[in-house]
């Protein structure tokens, strides 16, 4: 992806004075489903591609799954339904949340912007315009944001640079 706009890398961990740890740490992540699991999928209309294992969605898109959730007016889904393997959302905004586990505790990631892909097998998600990633009080902004969940790694930037507010533990 070629970007004409100001960009700023952070590789974390992102160890900030006062802050116990990374800013978006992750130690464990599902990736995959079993038999147990249930993905659901809404949305206002959906067309097949016809290019193999491809659908597109159109209004109120809505997927949920037990470790995570998208949503947002446009969305296209690549893979099989039953375990997709990129989902591209769009909407204004468009929002992921991805349920991690950070030092032994279940957290939230919570995430939105214009244009979100989250690729599941490499468990990245890129947000595209006014994008906006948050967890347990740290937040970070900026006009693009790429994070990877397993290696921890966090790139943002983008027209107005970035703006990181983080909540200190007691």
């Amino acid at each position: 992806m070629q970007i004409n706009l100001y960009r700023v890398l952070f590789i974390i961990p992102f160890a900030l004075p006062g802050a116990a740890g990374p800013l978006f740490a992750v130690d464990e992540r599902v990736s995959g489903f079993t038999t147990d699991d249930t993905l659901t999928i809404r949305s206002n209309e959906a067309q097949m591609d016809e290019e193999s294992d491809m659908i597109h969605f159109e209004g109120d898109f809505e997927l949920r799954a037990n470790d995570w959730y998208l949503s947002s007016e446009q969305a296209t889904l690549y893979g099989k339904l039953d375990d997709p393997e990129t989902v591209i959302v769009t909407g204004s905004p468009a929002v992921i949340g991805i349920t991690a586990v950070f030092r032994g505790r279940a957290s939230m990631l919570n995430g939105k912007a214009e244009r979100i892909v989250y690729e599941r097998n490499s468990n990245t998600i890129r947000m595209e315009g006014n994008a906006s990633l948050s967890r347990d009080g740290h937040t970070l902004d900026g006009g693009e944001i790429e994070y990877d969940i397993v290696k921890d790694a966090l790139s943002a930037g983008g027209r107005g640079g970035i703006h990181i507010r983080v909540k200190p533990e007691k």
